[in-house]
C-alpha cells in the first residue's frame, strides 16, 4: 500500500497501526496538503455486502461528530474493492501502549483522562451514535495531552454483522458490558461500563477480569465483581472508586443517567483534589504526557511528585519569620484597601439596584449545561421547573422555556425551563406464540416498530407462529425500539405452490379445495356486493400466486350479494343482458408526507393495520432535511395508519 494513490487524493505514506477489522496508514491529502490518517478495511471483511453498508453508514454518523475529544473523520471511499475511511491524524499514543509502559497513574490523570472520555461520549450520545467498543487501544492521547477517542461507527458496524471470525472479539472482550457478552441490544450504558473497565486498568495496572479464554472472562463480565480497589490502591481517593464501582455495576440504569453525568462527577473530584492539593491542575482539556522512554518513575507520577515536593517547599519557606518592620506601611496599606473598598461600593451599589434590560436567547433544544451557559453569557440564570418524559427531545435537553425567547427582561432573571427525561422506559411485552398478525398488531399498538423477521422450521407449531422476538421479553427497552421476530415455517418441507385466484369462486367450493391444499381456513367476512354474487369469494389473503405450503391460514371477504334494498333490473326476456356489476369499495388510500428533521440519517418506516392484520408498508433510511411522500392503503372501516421515524412514532390515524 506504501506510495499508493486512494481516491486520486491520498497518497499513502507509512503503515502506523494494525488492528483485527482494519489497518491503518498515514497519507499525505494532496487537495487540502495536509496529514492525515487512512483506515483500509481488512480484505476478508470487504466481500460480505451487508458488513461493508453498515461500515459505511456508520462511519457516515461518525462523520456527523465534532468535537475535542474525538477524532475526527474527514471522508469515507472505496477505490477498487478497498474502503476506507480518512480521518484526523492525532500526534501521540494510544492509551493501552502508555498503561502498559507505566503501569498505574496519579489520581489527578485518571481523572483527566476519565473526563475527557466521558465528554466525548456524551457528544456521541447526544447524536445518537454509541461506541460499543470502547478501550485503551481506541484512546489516543496527543503530544499537547488532549485525550481523543476514536474508532466510532467501526465497532457499531461490527456489532450489527453476521460476521463470527473470533478475531472479532478477542481485543476487546476485556472491556465488554455484561449485556454485550449476553449478546443482547445495547444502549448507551454499555460505554459507560466499558469506560469504568479502562479507569479500573488505570488505578490497577491491569483490568479487572482475566481468564483463560475470552468465554471465561465474558462470563465473569457478568457473573462476577471486580476485586476492591482500595485493596490495590489504599491512597486511592473513596470518591474516584466510588465513581469507578459505579460504573462497573452490572445493571445498566444503576450506572448513571447519562455521560454527561459522569462529567460533572469527573469535574467535582477534579476541583476537590485540586483544592487539597492532591491533584495537578491541568485545565479542563489536557493532561501532562509521559516523556518517551522514561521508566516508570518518570513521566506522570514524576511530575504528581515533583508538585507535591514543590508545595512543601513553598509551605516551610512560607513559616520562616521575617525580620519584624515598622508599623507605618502596614498602616497605610489598610488606609488604601479601606478607601479602594469605598470606592467600589460607590460603583457596583448603583448596579445592583437599578439592572440592565436583557433579551432572552433561546435555549429551547439545546442540551442543559450548554443552555446554562447561554444564559449565563446573557446574566441570566437558568432553573429547572420540572424534569419529564418526552418523545421527541432528547435526554437531558430544554423542552420549553418561560420567558420566551426575545422577550426583554432585567439582568438576574431566572430563566425556567423543562428538561427531558428522554423516552420512556418499558418492559418489552411478549408475542411469543401468537400468529404473525396478532403479534404484529400488539407490538405496534404497545408503542413498539416493527423490525427484521426471519424464518426458522419447527414441526411442532404451525407456520406464521411467532417462536422468538428480539428483544426478549421481560428486558427493560425505550418505547419505540424495533422488534425482531422469529416466525415459525413449520415442519420443513420444499413443497411450495403458488396459491391459486379463488376471487369469483364459490365461498363453499373454495373450503374444499383449500382443505385438499392442505392449507386451513383462516378469518372470513362477508361483505355486500353487486360485482360478485352472493357465496363467491371476494378477496383473499395472501394475494394470488404468493408462494405458500401446507399449514399456511388463508384469509377471505365473501359476497353477500347486492343491498336488499336494491332491485332486480326488470326487462323483457328477449333483451335481457347481464347486469352492469358494482360493489362497495371498503379500499380506503391515503398520501402521506413526511419531512425530516435536519441532521443525521434516520430511518422511517410506515404500517398499516387493517381487516387483513398489521403490515409493514416501507421501511427506508432518509437523509435529514428530506421530504418523504409515499401513498399508502388499507381496507376496513377500522383501517389505520402508523408512522415511525427514527424509532419514534409520529402518527396513528385512521384513513
Amino acid at each position: 500500500m506504501i506510495g499508493e494513490m486512494l481516491a486520486n487524493r491520498y497518497e499513502i505514506l507509512e503503515k502506523v497501526g494494525d488492528g483485527g477489522m482494519a489497518l491503518v496508514y498515514s497519507a499525505k491529502d494532496h487537495l487540502l496538503s495536509r496529514i492525515v490518517a487512512v483506515k483500509i478495511l481488512r480484505a476478508q471483511f470487504a466481500d460480505d455486502e451487508e458488513f461493508v453498508e453498515r461500515f459505511r453508514r456508520e462511519a457516515r454518523s461518525a462523520a456527523s461528530l465534532s468535537h475535542p475529544n474525538i477524532v475526527n473523520i474527514y471522508d469515507v471511499g472505496e477505490t477498487e474493492h478497498i474502503h476506507f475511511i480518512v480521518m484526523e491524524y492525532v500526534q501521540g499514543q494510544n492509551l493501552h501502549d502508555l498503561v502498559r509502559d507505566h503501569g498505574s497513574f496519579p489520581q489527578d490523570v485518571i481523572v483527566s483522562v476519565g473526563k475527557q472520555i466521558a465528554m466525548g461520549l456524551a457528544h456521541a450520545h447526544y447524536h445518537g451514535i454509541i461506541h460499543r467498543d470502547i478501550k485503551p487501544h481506541n484512546i489516543l492521547v496527543t503530544d499537547e495531552g488532549r485525550v481523543k477517542v476514536t474508532d466510532f461507527g467501526i465497532a457499531q458496524a461490527m456489532s450489527t454483522s453476521n460476521l463470527t471470525q473470533t478475531g472479532m472479539v478477542l481485543g476487546s472482550v476485556h472491556y465488554f458490558s455484561p449485556e454485550q457478552a449476553r449478546g443482547v441490544n445495547v444502549q448507551a450504558a454499555s460505554d459507560l461500563y466499558s469506560l469504568g473497565i479502562v479507569l479500573y486498568e488505570m488505578i490497577a495496572g491491569h483490568p479487572p477480569f482475566k481468564g483463560e479464554s475470552p468465554i471465561s472472562i465474558a462470563l465473569k463480565q457478568i457473573q462476577e465483581h471486580p476485586l476492591p480497589l482500595r485493596d490495590l490502591r489504599p491512597d486511592l481517593d473513596g470518591e474516584l472508586e466510588d465513581l469507578v464501582l459505579k460504573l462497573l455495576n452490572k445493571e445498566p440504569k444503576k450506572r448513571g443517567a447519562n455521560a454527561e453525568e459522569i462529567v460533572k462527577a469527573f469535574q467535582r473530584i477534579e476541583r476537590r483534589l485540586q483544592m487539597h492539593g492532591d491533584g495537578q491542575n491541568h485545565g479542563d482539556q489536557t493532561m501532562p504526557l509521559p516523556a518517551q522512554g522514561k521508566a516508570r518513575r518518570g513521566g506522570f507520577i514524576g511530575l504528581a511528585a515533583k508538585k507535591k515536593q514543590t508545595k512543601k517547599q513553598q509551605k516551610k519557606e512560607a513559616q520562616k519569620g521575617a525580620p519584624r518592620k515598622s508599623r507605618l506601611p502596614i498602616i497605610l496599606l489598610i488606609l488604601v484597601l479601606l478607601g479602594g473598598i469605598t470606592f467600589g461600593a460607590i460603583q457596583l451599589i448603583p448596579k445592583l439596584l437599578f439592572l440592565d434590560d436583557v433579551r432572552v436567547p433561546n435555549v429551547v433544544g439545546l442540551f442543559e449545561l450548554d443552555a446554562q451557559r447561554v444564559l449565563r453569557d446573557t446574566d441570566l440564570v437558568l432553573k429547572v421547573e420540572q424534569r419529564m418524559f418526552d418523545n421527541e427531545v432528547p435526554e437531558g435537553h430544554v423542552i420549553s422555556q418561560e420567558p420566551v425567547a426575545g422577550r426583554m427582561v432585567k439582568q438576574k432573571r431566572e430563566i425556567l425551563v423543562r428538561i427531558s427525561r428522554g423516552v420512556e422506559e418499558v418492559e418489552m411485552p411478549s408475542v411469543i406464540g401468537l400468529s404473525t398478525r396478532e403479534g404484529k398488531l400488539a407490538l405496534t399498538q404497545a408503542g413498539f416498530v416493527l423490525g427484521e423477521e426471519d424464518e426458522a422450521y419447527d414441526p411442532d407449531v404451525s407456520p406464521g407462529i411467532v417462536l422468538e422476538q428480539y428483544p426478549e421479553p421481560g428486558q427493560i427497552v425505550l418505547r419505540g425500539t424495533a422488534v425482531n421476530l422469529v416466525l415459525s415455517k413449520g415442519q420443513e418441507s420444499t413443497s411450495f405452490f403458488a396459491l391459486p385466484d379463488f376471487r369469483g369462486q364459490d365461498f363453499e367450493a373454495v373450503k374444499a379445495r383449500i382443505r385438499e391444499l392442505g392449507l386451513p381456513l383462516g378469518n372470513s367476512w362477508p361483505e355486500r356486493s353487486t360485482i360478485y354474487r352472493e357465496g363467491q369469494v371476494v378477496e383473499q389473503n395472501p394475494a394470488p400466486g404468493t408462494l405458500v405450503q401446507e399449514g399456511w391460514s388463508i384469509d377471505f371477504v365473501y359476497s353477500q350479494g347486492v343491498t336488499p334494498s336494491t332491485p332486480e333490473p326488470q326487462v323483457p326476456s328477449e333483451s335481457r343482458e347481464e347486469p352492469q356489476w358494482t360493489h362497495e369499495n371498503l379500499w380506503k388510500t391515503q398520501d402521506v408526507t413526511l419531512d425530516i428533521q435536519p441532521g443525521p440519517e434516520q430511518e422511517v418506516v410506515i404500517l398499516v393495520i387493517d381487516d387483513f392484520g398489521a403490515r409493514e408498508v416501507y421501511r427506508e433510511m432518509h437523509k435529514g432535511g428530506s421530504r418523504v411522500v409515499r401513498t399508502v392503503q388499507g381496507r376496513g372501516e377500522n383501517a389505520r395508519f402508523q408512522v415511525y421515524i427514527g424509532g419514534r412514532q409520529f402518527y396513528d390515524e385512521l384513513f
